[in-house]
């Protein structure tokens, strides 16, 4: 058979007895091809006549010789306007250029001549509609029902040929864009009728194929107590949030939520002064706080204005105390060569039985000159020797004075913080004084930023009003609380830290018919005598009690070794454990240290017989014993399981593992020892919440 190449414009393909159709613009196409005739080749160069052309029967031109060269492409034809029809026409070129046998390609190939075209064919109808239509809707159109009236069918273009659907009746109008009835109008006479819309009733219209609803129409919501936009929501995303039109009401300083944004006087701060310097007022449950500035205080010898009136340790002997032992003020004598440096009261003996001033030193000095101005200054700058301290001094040597300086605070009652939502706060260092910015970016002294501070109770599950008690408060039962303290030296900042978060200790918890306290400090070294001494201070009483006796201690007795703490969880539950546990009758004491008071023998607690118990046990060394034969930890493990009711708490440094042991197996928990007084007292409210109850 004859082979027909067809192929598209821009593409010059194998031979395929299939046509390629293109709805290229044959008219511009055929003029381009036209130019490539052998009448306007190079004259210097004599093409070859690959093949004759010839043409058959049907009109459609082919080559006797060298198939390969020829190819048949199919051309629309430029349509004629208002034309239904779609037209198309054959072209056969010659692709071989001047080689003869083999194709060349044009543009890609040195040598190769432009394609010739050997015949071109006339346009003929090909399509009735645009060949690339896809269900293309034209309509409808009139027709003829086989009963002879008139009646109406659909018109579909699809891949280039029309289809009509059959011819149906024609019915009666109704609103919806055609011409139902057949007359040559569309949606006429359609009766009017009434109509409700959202804002109230109307007349129903037809208009462009669809029954519309005229009548009063929605307004632009404003707040006016009115359903303007007629969506039966009335002010809807236009009150306050307190539910009202207007403006949200300013907070004020009286317990009351004023502008609904779920907290009570909150943000109220107003700066104050003092003749220590500023500072601010906080409202807190509608009243406002003290000032937080520093207030005036009679002058000591601590190296600051205490009395505020521009002197430093005025008007008195300025001599170390006990109490200044370890504090730190300023100087600038020799030996030091220039800025600020520091002096310090010293405990001559181990005793402290005298107090003397160590000379005038400085870590590093304080740069008032540029570096490099004087070598003697400037000798130790980078040297990092002591860690930054809030004291307007370059104390780490790195050119920079309290830089990165935060701590925590709080200013809400005694006895909130750390319970409910009540949180601390945090205060910056700036030039040796702790306090906050404020929003207009003033530095205040002692303000307190962050911080979160009781609200009026509300029925949610939290305590709001950082009272203990959630929504209907707790039910506390009968317990009987045993602090057990180190008593060394080594302990004075984490016991002033034990008796500070008691202290706040005592404005929370005043049900002294349901808590009562206990104390044990050891070692304890009496005046006049050389022995230390496992010592039962407060025997079970209520807190009002067992609190004198803590701190009316003050520093008395502290010793410097012998941590009976064993000893003493040992001796507190001898009269509630099992016999099989304890038996004292063997057991005496260490010859470094004396006699227990009360002895041991008769070293008993008042243990309230239905009472839940909890040991509380404070210590800066491994657990120790001084009984013979020893306690150990496995012992004391022991004494807990036969004692009923009993929990044992642990506060000591993160690798003292033995008294975490304990803890575990005595049912408590281990805690780190601190002498921050508010993380200290997080931690026994943490205790004291577990022995709390919710109420039935």
């Amino acid at each position: 058979m004859q082979a027909w190449c067809l192929a598209t414009l821009v593409l010059f393909i194998s031979c395929s007895e299939a046509p390629n159709n293109s709805n290229k613009n044959s008219q511009t196409q055929i003029e381009d091809s036209q130019q490539y005739t052998s009448d306007n080749l190079d004259a210097a160069v004599e093409p070859p006549d690959p093949c004759l052309t010839v043409l058959p029967q049907d009109g459609l031109a082919w080559c006797s010789c060298f198939p390969q060269c020829c190819q048949t492409q199919e051309w629309f034809c430029q349509p004629e306007f208002g034309s239904p029809t779609y037209q198309k026409k054959q072209i056969i070129v010659n692709f071989c250029g001047d080689a003869g046998t083999e194709p060349c390609y044009y543009g890609l190939e040195a040598n190769c001549n432009p394609p010739q075209i050997l015949y071109e064919g006339e346009c003929e109808d090909a399509y009735e509609c645009p060949p690339m239509a896809q269900s293309l809707d034209y309509g409808w159109q009139y027709c003829e029902m086989p009963d002879g009236t008139i009646g109406k069918q659909s018109v579909v273009c699809d891949k280039g040929k029309l289809f009509f659907s059959e011819c149906q009746h024609c019915t009666e109008e109704v609103c919806d864009g055609k011409d139902n009835d057949c007359d040559g109008l569309i949606d006429e006479d359609i009766p009017v009728s009434p109509c409700e819309n959202d804002c109230g009733p109307g007349n129903e219209i037809c208009e462009n194929g669809s029954l519309v609803c005229y009548g009063p129409s929605p307004q632009e919501e404003i707040c006016d107590y009115i359903d303007n936009d007629c969506d039966d929501e009335i002010d809807e995303g236009q009150r306050n949030a307190c539910n009202e039109c207007g403006a949200v009401p300013a907070e004020i300083c009286d317990g009351i939520d004023n502008d609904c944004n779920g907290i009570v006087d909150d943000e109220l701060i107003v700066e104050c002064t003092t003749a220590c310097g500023v500072g601010v007022e906080v409202c807190v449950m509608g009243t406002w706080s003290v000032c937080t500035a520093k207030q005036p205080t009679d002058e000591i010898c601590n190296g600051f204005d205490d009395d505020c009136n521009g002197l430093i340790d005025d008007g008195i002997d300025c001599l170390c105390t006990l109490q200044d032992v370890g504090k730190l003020m300023p100087c600038f004598e020799p030996p030091l060569l220039c800025g600020q440096g520091y002096k310090t009261c010293l405990c001559s003996d181990p005793s402290c039985a005298e107090i003397v001033v160590s000379p005038c030193y400085a870590a590093c000095h304080w740069l008032i000159d540029p570096p490099g101005s004087d070598p003697n200054c400037d000798s130790l700058v980078g040297i990092p020797l002591n860690e930054e301290k809030c004291n307007n001094f370059d104390d780490n040597c790195n050119l920079l004075v309290d830089e990165g300086l935060i701590t925590d605070c709080y200013t809400g009652p005694d006895g909130t913080l750390g319970v409910g939502i009540c949180e601390a706060g945090n205060m910056t260092c700036d030039s040796g004084q702790w306090g906050s910015y404020s929003p207009s970016g003033t530095f205040i002294e002692n303000m307190c930023a962050d911080q979160i501070v009781p609200s009026v109770e509300e029925c949610n599950g939290i305590d709001d009003d950082c009272d203990g008690q959630i929504d209907w408060g707790k039910e506390v039962p009968e317990t009987d609380v045993l602090f057990i303290v180190d008593w060394s030296g080594s302990m004075v900042d984490e016991i002033e830290a034990v008796l500070t978060a008691l202290n706040q200790f005592a404005a929370y918890y005043s049900l002294e018919d349901k808590i009562h306290w206990g104390l044990i400090v050891g070692p304890r070294q009496l005046p006049g005598e050389f022995e230390e001494r496992l010592t039962l201070v407060a025997n079970i009483s209520p807190f009002s009690d067992f609190l004198s006796s803590f701190a009316g201690l003050g520093s008395d007795g502290m010793s410097t070794g012998s941590e009976m703490l064993l000893d003493g969880i040992y001796l507190s539950l001898q009269n509630i454990a099992s016999a099989a546990a304890i038996d004292m009758s063997s057991n005496t004491w260490d010859s470094d240290v004396g006699e227990s008071i009360p002895p041991k023998d008769i070293f008993s607690i008042n243990w309230r017989e239905n009472a839940d118990r909890v040991v509380i046990v404070f210590s800066d060394e491994e657990p120790q014993s001084y009984l013979i034969p020893k306690i150990d930890v496995s012992t004391v493990q022991g004494v807990c399981s036969s004692a009923p009711k009993t929990k044992v708490y642990t506060f000591s440094s993160p690798n003292m593992w033995e008294w975490d042991e304990i803890a575990n197996v005595c049912d408590g928990e281990f805690f780190k020892l601190t002498n921050n007084a508010t993380e200290m007292y997080a931690s026994l409210m943490q205790i004291l919440s577990e022995i709390c109850q919710p109420e039935e």
